[in-house]
């Protein structure tokens, strides 16, 4: 049976009458009372209203009533309606009832208030209703009285109080503190119709205006982004000081190797040798050039013999100008650079380059390199 035919007793009914489409946002009929209601002239014109502009807590309550009406429940509120832009409160009785095509829709009866509340109580019920702020209403048992729509959307409609803790714990401690007319505020992990999340609790008691017993009131805001981010900003700081660690750890590993790899050996009391094996890039020359004037300035040493025997000869370009910057760095603390070991490739290189090796005493070995020392210097 067609709905207009259902509902036709309450065409004549002083009561505006009407059913809303929760699906379509669609009004599906409504009364002579209700074409009023809505300044609509004919049913026709108010049918073609579409109402999905609706807002996202509005919807969570039309939501709400389908999910209450689902389980044989009505519901009664205050509205504030805004026929053609003009707001009006009315008292409404929402039921479910079928729609043509079997869904459940809302039948909604209004009763427009005599003395209508002050333009203040309708701004908080609306803001109320509007906040992201989770608002939950209790008895002192822990029933839910009320649920503001920001509520019904993290938690759904009939999910016990309790059952939103991930801590089971949590909600008998927060109902008995509570109850001993204290405020308690907490932060702790909740289920949420959107998964696990972090909520800041806050909880109180307080009259009912409506029946003047105590009852409880708890608000939940979403934490779980300041959370995240204090997490994440956490595992950064991890990573970062390990990252240090790790780079010291590196920087010390190179100075042992750099230290094997191009040991300072004192020859005499005025002659010491640095044997270079491996690569001589520039930056390992700048620290072996660092090495070696902080050796010239400590040990009063007045020869220094740089062994090339063992230097990367894939590389000698770049070796043979490293060399030429050593010496001159020797020869400027009052030094002189006695190099051995030149291979071939280095010495086409220092050739091809016209590398100025000033009064650089080059000798073909280490052995070599000492005896001359000796011979300017005296007995080793």
């Amino acid at each position: 049976m067609k709905l207009s035919v259902r509902l036709a007793t309450l065409d004549f009914s002083p009561v505006p009458t009407w059913v809303f489409d929760p699906y379509s946002f669609r009004q599906r009929w409504a009364n002579g009372g209700a074409l009023e209601v809505w300044r609509a002239k004919t049913r026709e014109e108010l049918y073609a209203r579409d109402y999905s502009d609706m807002s996202v807590s509005t919807r969570a309550r039309m939501q709400g009533y389908v999910a209450t009406f689902r389980l044989g429940r009505s519901a009664e509120e205050e509205w504030t309606l805004y026929p053609k832009g003009e707001p009006q409160t009315m008292k409404l009785f929402l039921s479910g009832v079928p729609l043509d095509d079997d869904r459940i829709g809302v039948l909604i009866q209004a009763f427009v208030k005599e003395q209508a509340p002050t333009p203040d109580l309708v701004r908080s019920i609306e803001a109320l209703r509007h906040t992201s702020l989770m608002v939950t209403l209790l008895d002192m048992d822990g029933n839910i009285v009320l649920q503001n729509p920001a509520a019904i959307r993290a938690f759904g409609v009939d999910s016990p109080f309790a059952s939103r803790f991930v801590d089971g714990v949590v909600a008998g401690d927060l109902l008995s503190v509570v109850s001993g007319d204290k405020v308690i505020a907490i932060e702790t992990r909740v289920r949420t119709d959107a998964g696990e999340k972090w909520h800041a609790v806050e909880a109180r008691t307080l009259p009912d205006p409506a029946t003047g017993k105590r009852v409880i009131l708890v608000q939940h805001t979403d934490e779980t982004a300041r959370h995240q981010a204090e997490r994440r900003a956490q595992d950064e700081g991890r990573l970062a000081a390990e990252l240090r660690e790790t780079l010291a750890l590196v920087e010390q590993q190179k100075s042992e190797i750099l230290a094997m790899s191009a040991p300072v050996l004192e020859v005499s009391a005025t002659t010491i040798a640095l044997p270079i094996v491996g690569t001589l890039d520039a930056e390992r020359a700048s620290v072996l050039e660092q090495r070696i004037l902080a050796t010239l300035s400590s040990r009063k040493a007045r020869r220094v013999i740089l062994d090339l025997t063992g230097a990367d000869v894939i590389t000698t370009a770049r070796t043979a100008a490293q060399v030429a910057r050593l010496g001159r760095a020797i020869r400027l603390l009052g030094a002189r650079t006695i190099v051995t070991g030149i291979m071939p490739g280095l010495a086409r290189a220092l050739v091809a380059a016209g590398t100025d090796m000033g009064d650089v005493v080059v000798l073909r070995s280490l052995r070599d390199g000492i005896a001359a020392a000796a011979m300017r210097g005296g007995a080793i």
